[in-house]
């Protein structure tokens, strides 16, 4: 997870660096940083939280005509609250391991409350053997009772250091798997915008989003991709005035009109988040092609994935 985040440092410092940027909406920058502020999150992390309160502003202090420097503090500002949340998150995973080490600690305090306990009753049966010498029959009867309750509870504590240590262990292990899957999730959210190219065709330049950019029967784009779309806006930024169109495809598994449906919402979907970052409205239109247009075999679960993607085309190019 560390690895991932200072990953997700270099590449957003280096997008600062190296692409033009645009004069992001400063009122948005403060709406989003006031939904994540809060009084515990900033005790959490009270540096990062109050160098985002500095890079918000610092943009306040630069002139609104020199777009360049605002984008710039914009920027700076966003990757500062990523580094806040990324922050805020650890410590909450810190307190978690604090809150794991107490309920380790009272298991032990009852453990050792418990033995006592065995030992009280250990004393308690030799005294009354000794008191009861005469009674010889009667004492054995007794012992043998206190030997079965002895040999029942200490089965029904391994019972239950069993299913303690089975139950932490699906835990244990369940935590890895979504931990791995939302690691090679992003790994291939990441691998596939790094490889975005346009490809020229007979209606202009083409750009091909795959399917990791949505869940599996979603229409919604995942949020790790939602913020990453910055490389398609900077491509239809390049061809200013050209009309762009937005069209979803699908595989062949499913009814044909649940697959009309889905590509058109998935293709409106990426229109509405490159609206949101700042592109003309105007220039979109959005068409839901279903499985009519595959680019490989459906035969193959390959094939299917390369053909339920979302094509972002700039006319006339």
């Amino acid at each position: 997870m560390r690895k991932f985040l200072a990953l997700g440092v270099v590449l957003a410092l280096g997008a600062c660096a190296s692409q033009p940027k645009r004069d992001l909406d400063y009122e948005r920058l403060q709406a989003d940083w006031r939904a994540l502020d809060s009084s515990e999150d900033r005790a959490r992390a009270p540096l990062e939280s109050a160098r985002v309160d500095e890079s918000i502003a610092a943009i306040q202090q630069v002139p609104k005509n020199d777009r360049e420097q605002r984008s710039y503090l914009a920027d700076m500002a966003e990757l500062r609250i990523a580094i806040y949340t990324a922050a805020v998150a650890a410590a909450r995973d810190r307190e978690r391991l604090a809150e794991l080490d107490t309920e380790h600690n009272s298991i032990m305090l009852e453990a050792t409350r418990r033995d006592a306990e065995l030992a009280r009753l250990e004393a308690e049966k030799l005294r009354l053997q000794s008191l009861a010498r005469a009674e010889e029959a009667e004492r054995l009867k007794e012992e043998s009772d206190l030997v079965s309750a002895d040999a029942e509870l200490a089965r029904e504590e391994a019972e239950a250091a069993r299913r303690l240590a089975d139950a932490r262990g699906r835990e244990a292990s369940l935590a890895r798997q979504e931990a791995e899957l939302a690691s090679a999730q992003a790994q291939s959210l990441q691998q596939q915008m790094a490889a975005l190219r346009p490809v020229a065709s007979a209606r202009g330049q083409v750009l091909t989003l795959g399917d990791v950019f949505f869940s599996s029967g979603q229409s919604d784009l995942k949020s790790e991709a939602r913020g990453n779309l910055k490389p398609v806006l900077d491509f239809i930024n390049r061809y200013p005035g050209k009309p762009v169109a937005i069209e979803g495809h699908t595989d062949d598994r499913g009814a044909d009109d649940a697959n009309l449906a889905l590509s058109e919402r998935r293709a409106a979907s990426v229109r509405d988040a490159l609206v949101a970052l700042g592109a003309d409205a105007s220039r979109f239109k959005v068409a839901g092609l279903g499985e009519t247009k595959p680019l490989a075999d459906n035969a193959s679960s390959e094939g299917r994935a390369r053909n339920r993607r979302v094509e972002v085309i700039v006319e006339g190019q």
